[in-house]
């Protein structure tokens, strides 16, 4: 069960964050997301005892999607050597506060010329899938390969015009994903059943940020985007079979304006 959670708080910067959106025709409003983010952050002390608010950094506007920063599993972090430039200097106070942690056991690095953002990565069962995307490249997947390859079996996903992996699929429970309703969803999705000898079952939703969630399967509970209706009837009835009964709703308007989901702005362990 979940007992730790890592968060950063908001920098005012974070109008200036690193998005594909057009700031000037739709900018941020920073008041709005900081209610937003503490929204969202009070939504997952339900579910998570031990919440770590690392403060924001004005030098990095992207600084609270703290997910890009790191790969945890069964106790071991990976520090990523993130993908996009100005944004690797994000890691030394997520490093420090994964110290803080007592179930985190070890912490090693990730170098050039590996790179890896943690949205790319969906851990699920005994499988470490890696998107291989503009942030996640071969080198990256390597490396987690050789920290987790042990306990997990862990492979590259080859993924054209997504930002990352989980934009498309992430976990329901063990044995389900959800999963985009579209082209790339549905190729990433083949391509996770052909390496895992078809492990998982898919709940398929339309729109593309709702296949982005986080979900506490032991609480019966599952956080999903607000303002998405068709999507969010198809997930609450969906996972009312996986004996998940409390669908949290959340409006993250700001950062879907920066490209920002729901995994993104933290790091459950």
């Amino acid at each position: 069960m979940l007992q730790h959670c890592v968060v950063r708080d908001l920098p005012k910067s974070f109008t200036k964050c690193v998005t594909s959106v057009d700031l000037q025709q739709d900018p941020i409003d920073w008041e709005l997301a900081t209610e937003q983010h503490n929204a969202y952050v009070e939504t997952l002390k339900k579910f998570v005892p031990h919440v770590i608010a690392v403060p924001a950094d004005e030098k990095h506007p992207d600084c609270c999607f703290v997910e890009d920063t790191t790969v945890c599993v069964n106790g071991t972090a990976v520090i990523n050597h993130m993908g996009h430039d100005s944004r690797r200097k994000e890691v030394d106070p997520i490093a420090s506060a994964l110290e803080k942690i007592p179930t985190i056991k070890k912490i090693v690095r990730m170098e050039a010329p590996a790179c890896a953002d943690g949205g790319d990565v969906l851990t699920i069962g005994n499988y470490i899938f890696a998107g291989l995307s503009h942030r996640t490249n071969e080198q990256g997947v390597a490396f987690l390969k050789e920290i987790f390859g042990e306990t997990h079996s862990v492979f590259g996903v080859p993924m054209a015009d997504t930002l990352h992996l989980k934009c498309l699929v992430t976990a329901i429970n063990p044995q389900t994903i959800m999963v985009a309703d579209n082209k790339n969803g549905r190729a990433v999705f083949e391509f996770i059943q052909q390496k895992s000898n078809n492990a998982f079952k898919a709940v398929y939703v339309p729109d593309e940020i709702s296949a982005n969630v986080l979900s506490f399967p032991e609480h019966g509970a599952i956080i999903i985007q607000q303002g998405f209706p068709e999507s969010e009837k198809i997930i609450t009835e969906a996972v009312k079979e996986l004996q998940i009964t409390d669908a949290y709703t959340l409006n993250m308007s700001e950062f879907r304006k920066a490209d920002g989901a729901l995994t993104c702005c933290s790091i459950l362990i």
